[in-house]
């Protein structure tokens, strides 16, 4: 053993930014210092496969990294599709999608929701699901021969339930 050795630091992969720390705090990011940056979850990820634009791995090493405005007003974090298989690969047990999930929530709470998302939150929380405007004769006719009840009209108590538990001033209309 030299004298460089002995007098060299062990190297510490921890990151020590105040936002990697603050994501660790939220339920679901408690896994952000595990990461070791292998590139795993980009590999096994089924939008990254779909575009060049949606890397977990580069988003992760931005938190990492401390870039917290850029990561809370990117609409990356809310591209993830919590399929899991970045997990069930992950050598380090990390959960991209409930870090992800954590990241989103700081962002809703600071008012960064990008606007294609929001819509679809209008649009769920207007009629109690995505495809009110698509839903036809012939879906109601295929739930009555399957013995269904064609009125969907459970949609709205399960959106005023919603509005009521999650949003300020949740009247029911």
């Amino acid at each position: 053993m030299t004298d460089q050795t002995k007098t060299e630091s062990p190297i510490n992969h921890a990151p020590s930014s105040g936002f990697a720390k603050e994501i660790e705090q939220e339920p679901g990011g408690e896994g952000i210092m595990k990461c070791i940056q292998c590139g795993m979850c980009t590999a096994s990820c089924m939008v990254a496969s779909m575009t060049e634009r949606y890397r977990p791995r580069k988003l992760i090493q931005k938190i990492l990294l401390g870039k917290r405005e850029e990561v809370l007003t990117s609409e990356l974090p809310w591209l993830c599709m919590t399929c899991k298989l970045c997990e069930e690969r992950c050598q380090e047990d990390v959960d991209l999608s409930q870090i992800f999930t954590a990241v989103r929530e700081i962002a809703a709470r600071e008012g960064y929701v990008p606007p294609v998302f929001q819509n679809t939150i209008e649009k769920v929380l207007e009629d109690g699901w995505m495809l009110n405007d698509a839903y036809t004769d012939f879906e109601e006719d295929d739930r009555s021969d399957l013995g269904l009840d064609p009125d969907l009209g459970w949609n709205n108590e399960f959106t005023k339930k919603i509005k009521k538990r999650y949003f300020k001033g949740g009247d029911a209309k």
